[in-house]
């Protein structure tokens, strides 16, 4: 019989692993891992759509009808475009991050100079700036916009990977110190 202490470790054990491993696929091939991330987010989409086409014809969905059907229909194109033309979706999301970053930043700029900013306005001036040099790299190179993106998330996978099996063999020696007070 397994104590709680016990299964704990195994889990960030396993957990670790699983995100060391996907971080450094997605390191290694980052153009791959970004056409899959997609293809995931069109199943997703389809799937979401048809869901909200079905609700919408069922009689508890009649007082929303009309919003369910229009979800339904572009969560069902979107998805279809997604996993049917992976790659000019990934350039596309790549564009509408650059586009909500550059508005991010406008945001972030007025807020720093309007009267109710209760920020430090150079901290606001500073993520404006930021937001919007990140939104122009996005737009004017939305390819290497979407394998960085990858590359960040392999990265930041690998890291929490490893820092969860870390916590794991440390819960491990832990629970190993336990057993022997016992």
């Amino acid at each position: 019989m397994f104590s709680i202490t016990q299964r704990a470790w195994n889990v960030l054990i396993f957990t670790g692993i699983a995100a060391a491993v996907f971080g450094i696929i997605a390191l290694i091939w980052p153009a791959q891992t970004a056409l899959t991330l997609v293809l995931i987010w069109g199943w997703y989409a389809f799937i979401d759509g048809v869901i909200e086409l079905v609700a919408a014809f069922r009689p508890e969905g009649r007082a929303t009808r009309g919003l369910l059907v229009v979800t339904g229909i572009v969560g069902v194109l979107a998805g279809l475009v997604a996993i049917f033309r992976p790659l000019e979706s990934a350039v596309a999301l790549a564009w509408v991050l650059g586009i909500w970053l550059l508005a991010r930043g406008v945001s972030s700029a007025i807020s720093a100079f309007s009267e109710a900013s209760v920020t430090p306005r150079w901290t606001l001036v500073l993520g404006a700036v930021c937001f919007v040099v990140a939104g122009l790299i996005f737009i004017m190179n939305p390819g290497a916009a979407a394998l960085t993106l990858s590359m960040w998330l392999g990265a930041l996978a690998l890291v929490w990977g490893v820092s969860i099996l870390v916590a794991g063999f440390a819960l491990h020696r832990m629970s190993g110190k336990e057993k022997a007070a016992v």
